[in-house]
C-alpha cells in the first residue's frame, strides 16, 4: 500500500516538474508563431481572415496594381481582448467579406505584447505606426490612398460593425451590399 502510494506521488511529481519546466514553445497553450522565410510573424487566418500583407511595400505594390486603398489594421492579438472581439465580431463578418474585403488591401500590423517577435518586425511596426500618427489604442485602423502614402482617415477602437463598416465606406468610397 505504501510503495504504490510513493509511486503515486513520484509520478505526480514528475509530471509536474515536466510541466513547469518545459520550454514555453512546447506547451500547448503557447504555440509556436507561423513565420515565413524571412521568420516574419504572418497573421493568423482565423483571427483577420485570409489575404492579409505583413508588410506595407508589398500592400503598397497591390494596392496601386490593383487601384484599391489600403486598411492598416494595428492590432494586438495575443493580449488585446478588444482586438480579438473586432477580428471575430467585424473582419470575419459575411458583412465585411461582401463589402470591404474585395474592395481594399488589407495590411495586418501585430503589436506583441506576450509573443515574442523578431526585432526587425518589432522595429518596422513601431516605425510604421509613428509615420502615421497612430494614437495607442489596440485595434485601429489606418486607411491609406493607393498609393500606400496619403491618409483617408483613422479609426480608433473597435466600433460595432455596422457603425465600422459606415466609416470605411464614407472613407473609401467602397458602396455597402445590401
Amino acid at each position: 500500500m505504501r510503495s504504490a502510494f510513493s509511486r503515486f506521488l513520484l509520478c505526480s511529481f514528475v509530471s509536474c516538474a515536466a510541466l513547469l519546466f518545459a520550454p514555453a514553445g512546447l506547451r500547448a497553450a503557447d504555440p509556436a508563431p507561423k513565420t515565413d522565410e524571412s521568420g516574419w510573424v504572418l497573421p493568423d487566418a482565423k483571427n483577420a481572415g485570409t489575404g492579409w500583407h505583413a508588410r506595407l511595400k508589398e500592400a503598397r505594390a497591390e494596392a496601386a496594381k490593383e487601384n484599391k486603398p489600403i486598411l492598416v489594421l494595428f492590432t494586438g492579438p495575443d493580449w488585446s481582448s478588444a482586438s480579438k472581439k473586432f477580428e471575430s465580431s467585424v473582419l470575419r463578418s459575411k458583412e465585411y467579406a461582401e463589402s470591404i474585403r474585395p474592395a481594399v488591401v488589407g495590411l495586418y500590423i501585430q503589436h506583441f505584447v506576450k509573443t515574442k517577435a523578431p526585432e526587425e518586425q518589432v522595429d518596422a511596426n513601431q516605425s510604421l505606426r509613428k509615420s502615421l500618427s497612430v494614437p495607442a489604442v489596440y485595434p485601429c485602423t489606418v486607411v491609406l490612398g493607393s498609393d500606400g502614402r496619403k491618409i483617408l482617415g483613422v479609426i480608433p477602437g473597435a466600433p460595432d460593425k455596422k457603425e465600422y463598416l459606415q466609416q470605411i465606406s464614407k472613407l473609401t468610397g467602397i458602396k455597402l451590399a445590401e
